[in-house]
């Protein structure tokens, strides 16, 4: 089973589940998260993607639903939020010191929507697709038993 992700929060809790029906034999279940799959095209496309808010999710958004995105606001978007995000913001002494978006910004937006575009969006709609049909294929090729946890302590005496 393949859980398709598209909200960051939820990957701890996706991956835990998958871990649980793994460790029961019940059923191999991985978490895939969209952006993860295509991290280098969204680094082609973007100068700061944002994890949260940002041109790659307003960008998705609009290929996909565009009356989602309000093309007039996305300056005032940029603004209010932290258009410049790297692997060090909001940590302290090596700590991540915020548990969600809304901790680093008044308006939870990370990174500068104003980078983004629909067409770009269906670019990445589609290699995001091709990714998980990839996926999809390859787990479909595993044998069950070599997807199951392997045994850690022996048995024997």
């Amino acid at each position: 089973m393949v859980y398709v992700n598209a909200h960051g929060g939820n990957v701890e809790h996706l991956r835990e589940v998958g871990r649980r029906l793994r460790d029961d034999r019940e059923l191999y279940a991985l978490e895939w998260m969209w952006d993860e799959s295509i991290r280098e095209r969204i680094e082609e496309a973007f100068d700061s993607p944002g994890p949260h808010g940002g041109p790659k999710e307003t960008s998705l958004v609009w290929h996909l639903d565009p009356d989602l995105v309000h093309s007039d606001r996305l300056e005032q978007a940029r603004d209010g939020g932290l258009s410049q995000v790297d692997g060090d913001t909001g940590r302290v002494h090596g700590a991540r010191t915020f548990y969600d978006s809304i901790d680093n910004t008044d308006n939870g937006v990370l990174g500068d929507q104003t980078d983004a575009s629909a067409e770009v969006g269906a670019e990445l709609f589609e290699a995001a697709c091709d990714h998980l049909v990839e996926l999809t294929g390859w787990l479909a090729d595993q044998p069950f038993e070599e997807l199951m946890p392997v045994e850690r302590v022996s048995s024997g005496g």
